[in-house]
C-alpha cells in the first residue's frame, strides 16, 4: 500500500470536522462511541452539545439518567450511551477521573472494544494500533481482493492483523482517519469514486472491475416484525407514559403499547385490571426500523376514565418535549386533544 499517497491524499482533502479538531482523548471517544452505526452528518450537533452538557469523565459518570437519554434521544442504539456513562464511573474509580493513556487501560473501560479502543490510541497518542470498522473493512477487501465473508469474526481478524502491519509503517493519527475518510467519501458501498482513490493504482477489486462484490458479507436475518396497538392516554391536561425496562430503548420513556389484535381487546384486558378507557379515536399508523426488528403502531387516543397500571407515569403535556423519548415513539407526532 501507498502509504504516502493516501496521507497526502487525507492532508488534502478531509471533511473539516470539529471532532477532528482535538486530540483529546475523551473528545475522540465520545465521538466514535456515537458514530457507531450513525451518519457523521447526524452526530455533529449531537457531539457539541454533548461535550458542553459532559465535559469530562467526571462530569458524564454524575450525569442523571434521564438527562443523558435526553441528550442522545434520536441517535437509537441507546446501549452504548448507558455503557458510557459506566466506563466514565470506571475512569472515576480507577484512573482519579483522568482518561486512561495506555491500549490495555482503555480496552478496559466497559463498551470499549478492539476498535474503538484502536481509534482512541492511534488518534489521540499516535501509537500504532489498527482501528478495524466497517469503511476500514471495505477498503481493505477491495485493495487486496479479499473474498471472504465479513461477518465472521476469523477473517476479520486477519484483516485486522494487515491493517496492523499498515498502521506500524504509517503515521498512526493520520492513517486511521485516512482509511476511515476513504471507506466514507470514496470507497463507498455503493457507487464508489474510484476515479478519486490515492489507492486505485493498486486496487484488486478496481483492477478486476469486482468493487460491487467486495466486501464479501453474508445475507443477515430478516428482521422481526411487531404489531403494537398503542394507547396515547389522555387525563385532562396529563398524559401517560411507560418508562421501559426492556433492553431494547431500556430507559426512554414510550406511549404504553400491548401486542395484541385489536384495540377492543387491549380496553376490554385493562377493564378486567380495573382500568377504565375510553376510545376516542384512532390516531394514525407508525411503522418504525430497527436493526433487527420492524414496529408496525396502529396508534389510538383514549381517555382514562378510572385506575391505572403501576407501570404508567403521569405527566404534563407540555412536558412530554422534556423527556427522552425514542425516534419510535417520538415520530407519532402532535396529539388530537
Amino acid at each position: 500500500m501507498d502509504i504516502t499517497k493516501l496521507e497526502a491524499w487525507y492532508i488534502r482533502s478531509h471533511r473539516k470536522l470539529i471532532f477532528r479538531e482535538t486530540k483529546n482523548p475523551y473528545h475522540i471517544w465520545v465521538s466514535e462511541v456515537m458514530l457507531q452505526q450513525t451518519q457523521v452528518e447526524t452526530v455533529l450537533p449531537y457531539f457539541e452539545s454533548f461535550i458542553k452538557l459532559f465535559p469530562n469523565p467526571q462530569c458524564l459518570a454524575e450525569a442523571e439518567d434521564e438527562k443523558l437519554m435526553k441528550a442522545v434521544e434520536g441517535l437509537g442504539y441507546y446501549r452504548r450511551f448507558r455503557l458510557m456513562k459506566k466506563a466514565a464511573r470506571y475512569i472515576v474509580d480507577h484512573f482519579n477521573g483522568e482518561f486512561p493513556n495506555t491500549y490495555e487501560d482503555v480496552l478496559s473501560l466497559p463498551g470499549v472494544g478492539l476498535y474503538t479502543a484502536g481509534a482512541i490510541m492511534s488518534i489521540a497518542y499516535h501509537e500504532p494500533r489498527s482501528a478495524l470498522d466497517g469503511n476500514v473493512i471495505r477498503v481493505l477487501s477491495r485493495y487486496l481482493g479479499v473474498d471472504h465473508n465479513m461477518r465472521e469474526e476469523k477473517h476479520k481478524r486477519k484483516l485486522d492483523q494487515i491493517n496492523q502491519t499498515y498502521i506500524e509503517k504509517a503515521t498512526p493519527a493520520i492513517y486511521t482517519q485516512a482509511m476511515m475518510e476513504l471507506g466514507a467519501t470514496i470507497c463507498r458501498p455503493k457507487n464508489p469514486q474510484c476515479g478519486m482513490c490515492p489507492l486505485q493504482e493498486h486496487c484488486v477489486a478496481y483492477a478486476e472491475n469486482r468493487q460491487h462484490e467486495l466486501p464479501v458479507l453474508s445475507k443477515l436475518k430478516e428482521p422481526i416484525h411487531k404489531n403494537w396497538i398503542t394507547l396515547i392516554i389522555q387525563d385532562e391536561a396529563y398524559i401517560y407514559l411507560r418508562k421501559r425496562e426492556e433492553e431494547l430503548l431500556k430507559g426512554m420513556y414510550e406511549y404504553p403499547q400491548f401486542e395484541e389484535e385489536s384495540v377492543h381487546s387491549v380496553i376490554n384486558n385493562l377493564q378486567q385490571q380495573g382500568i377504565i378507557l375510553d376510545l376516542v379515536n384512532q390516531e394514525k399508523t407508525v411503522k418504525h426500523v430497527f436493526s433487527h426488528q420492524v414496529w408496525h403502531m396502529d396508534v389510538y387516543v383514549v381517555r382514562r376514565i378510572s385506575g391505572m397500571s403501576p407501570e404508567w407515569i403521569r405527566i404534563e403535556h407540555q412536558a412530554l418535549k422534556k423527556i427522552p423519548m425514542a425516534t419510535a415513539h417520538r415520530k407519532i407526532g402532535p396529539l388530537n386533544n
